[in-house]
């Protein structure tokens, strides 16, 4: 049975149609919960999510919400009456659908700028959802995607493309922030989406829809991108504050390129002042977020740092052992990350022979772990452990005390067994003489 989705307009003629709730109680006692069988349908007729209405019915009901897409299952917790829930679905509608100028549900959300706005594409309206809805919150947090239509981005650069040129052109656009060729003749600026924030971060929403048509680029693409993109956010002041520095990690996971970043972040924030201005020190807090724990991470590093040295070859060369011993004392690099480069110099990102120029250059620090390592290799070789807690030395050392309190023991009772036989035999002597 289908319903008016304003079901305040009684007319049977009215075109916007959705099903009637349909719900299912499950389980019992503690664990009674009501699924809502066509939830999908319902969220579809009104182009929302399904989360959202779903979540409406949980901060109405005080009760806890599930969500399955993937099978389609959403839950609320606790016995409800799908006549209830219907009535309850009227105030989502009105509240979250429903434009307030004509009162039709043709309205697109989106989130911009810490706001939800409603855009209604029958009348033209534009306004603002109240925040003090807890549902708003979830929204906030969860925005709807946004669709983008490839076709008319084509009509305003005024010729077509086909196959991945349709799509590619506006994804760069998104991510360059430029609109060249375009025409903003029907842009509406109280209610048009932004895709890119003022941080220059990507709107959750259609950083889902980047997502997927950027990691169909090469490598080699993707790294000109968050190259631009790390540029950016340096020449913006953004490597400094921890909210930019989680910016960029995120960028450089969503780009699938985490471990690689770092060789572009060597290139970007060191010149030929890393030394003299501490620029390892100052930017470690980023480093670290990165390549710790990563030793893939850290060796792109220190190649990324062979390229800052070689751009720079008449002022870093001769200072090669003080940026690796910077990178070691800061914790960016571990030990085995950095001798394991000093065994190996590699061709790919300078020539094998400058690899090898760093190398012999680096070599007062690498000799210097090297021979730190194995005195502690030398330590360790008594510290085998026994019952994995308890190390050999310790236990060497308590069987000697012990084998030394038995000896002292021992010897006590030696001696005073001694001592009464000297006595006893003084007092033989004795006797004698006196006879």
């Amino acid at each position: 049975m289908a319903l008016n989705v304003n079901r305040a307009v009684a007319d049977p003629f009215y075109r916007y149609k959705m099903p009637k709730l349909s719900a299912k109680v499950e389980g019992k006692g503690n664990g009674i919960k009501t699924v809502i069988s066509n939830m999908s349908d319902i969220a579809k007729a009104l182009e929302r999510p399904p989360m959202y209405p779903t979540k409406y019915f949980g901060c109405e009901l005080g009760a806890q919400t599930n969500f399955d897409a993937k099978n389609e299952r959403y839950i609320v917790n606790g016995e409800h009456d799908a006549n209830k829930l219907q009535d309850i679905l009227d105030g989502f509608i009105k509240k979250f659908v429903l434009c307030k100028s004509c009162e039709n549900p043709e309205t697109q959300l989106f989130v911009r700028k810490n706001c939800i706005k409603s855009k209604c594409k029958a009348c033209g309206c534009s306004f603002d959802i109240d925040l003090k809805h807890k549902l708003s919150t979830y929204i906030m947090k969860n925005p709807p995607k946004i669709d983008v239509d490839f076709s008319k981005a084509e009509e305003n650069n005024g010729k077509k493309t086909s196959g991945a040129d349709a799509n590619a052109a506006p994804i760069a656009d998104i991510i360059h922030g430029s609109d060249k060729g375009s025409s903003n003749d029907d842009d509406d600026d109280d209610w048009e989406p932004e895709p890119v924030e003022p941080n220059g971060m990507l709107s959750a929403g259609m950083g889902k829809l980047v997502l997927d048509k950027d990691l169909e680029k090469s490598k080699e693409q993707r790294l000109d991108m968050l190259h631009d993109f790390l540029v950016k956010a340096k020449d913006e002041g953004r490597v400094s504050d921890a909210k930019g520095q989680t910016a960029l990690r995120d960028e450089a996971e969503r780009l699938e390129l985490k471990q690689k970043a770092s060789l572009l972040l060597a290139n970007v924030l060191f010149d030929d002042k890393i030394v003299s201005d501490k620029q390892i020190n100052t930017h470690r807090n980023l480093l670290l977020r990165f390549v710790m724990n990563d030793k893939k991470a850290q060796l792109y590093l220190l190649r990324g740092i062979e390229q800052v040295i070689h751009r720079y070859e008449d002022d870093l060369l001769a200072k090669s052992a003080h940026i690796i011993k910077s990178l070691y004392d800061a914790d960016i690099c571990e030990e085995e990350v950095l001798l394991s480069w000093g065994d190996k110099p590699s061709s790919k990102y300078v020539s094998k022979s400058f690899a090898k120029k760093i190398i012999e250059n680096a070599q007062p620090v690498l000799k210097w772990l090297k021979e730190a390592e194995e005195e502690s290799e030398e330590e360790s070789d008594d510290d085998i452990a026994f019952g994995g807690d308890v190390k050999e030395s310790e236990f060497l050392r308590q069987q000697k005390e012990k084998a030394a309190k038995e000896e002292q023991k021992a010897a006590a009772s030696a001696a005073k067994a001694s001592n009464g036989t000297a006595q006893a035999d003084d007092e033989e002597d004795l006797d004698i003489d006196d006879i």
